[in-house]
């Protein structure tokens, strides 16, 4: 059973296994279940990929820091007490089918310090943009060293001032919709690859995606998980 998933399945939650349980018609409760995910778990069968969820794949995933590793050193040191992540879509370029032609980078903060640190963006030769909505989506294009200033979201998933995957992935479809950064299925496609390339932590991104009134089936399309 559990290597049906293994080897068709990036992920696949307890859910997934326990409705195959039924479907195979085996006597085996919850708590069993519960015992042998976490032996095959710990024998490397499969792998943790958050709470209430499994995958194949044995390495995690690690973006490239480099892309907004500047930028973070830059608002640092402007603002030395300052909670906020940093993310870019350079990060997401070796996963892409089509590189994209130019780089945007986001910095996300709480929101009364979201315009001194677009003041100070500006001022440092950014091409900055202060929480673009609406209608100014029409006004919007991507140019050289150009970054956007958004409200930081509590519960994003980051190590430091850097955003983690999870985190990417959803705050880029949201902004996949708002700024036309990409067309959705290329956006899917990506997600796909990049989550087939590392192990994520699928329960991170499903509460992060929830906090965003998204679903982890808008990430990665319908088929891919379910």
């Amino acid at each position: 059973m559990l290597k049906h998933f293994e080897d068709a399945k990036a992920y696949f939650s307890f859910r997934d296994i326990s409705l195959r349980v039924k479907d195979l018609d085996l006597k085996i409760s919850a708590g069993t279940l519960r015992v042998y995910l976490t032996e095959a778990t710990a024998s490397g069968l499969i792998h943790d990929a958050g709470r209430g969820w499994y995958s194949r794949l044995s390495e995690p995933l690690v973006l490239d820091p480099k892309p907004v590793a500047k930028l973070i050193r830059a608002v640092a040191k402007a603002f030395p007490l300052l909670d906020f992540t940093c993310w870019s879509t350079a990060q997401i370029n070796p996963f892409m089918h089509h590189l994209l032609g130019k780089n945007l980078a986001f910095v996300n903060t709480d929101a009364e310090a979201m315009d001194p640190v677009w003041e100070f963006m500006r001022d440092a030769g950014f091409d900055a943009h202060l929480n673009p909505r609406g209608s100014a989506r029409e006004k919007f294009a991507v140019r050289e060293k150009t970054v956007v200033v958004r409200r930081r979201v509590v519960g994003a998933p980051a190590e430091g001032h850097f955003a983690r995957i999870e985190a990417l992935l959803v705050d880029l479809l949201l902004e996949t919709q708002r700024l036309g950064l990409m067309d959705m299925g290329e956006f899917q496609a990506m997600a796909r690859t990049a989550a087939s390339a590392g192990r994520i932590s699928m329960s991170d991104l499903a509460a992060y995606a929830a906090n965003r009134k998204q679903v982890v089936t808008d990430v990665f399309g319908e088929d891919w998980i379910n």
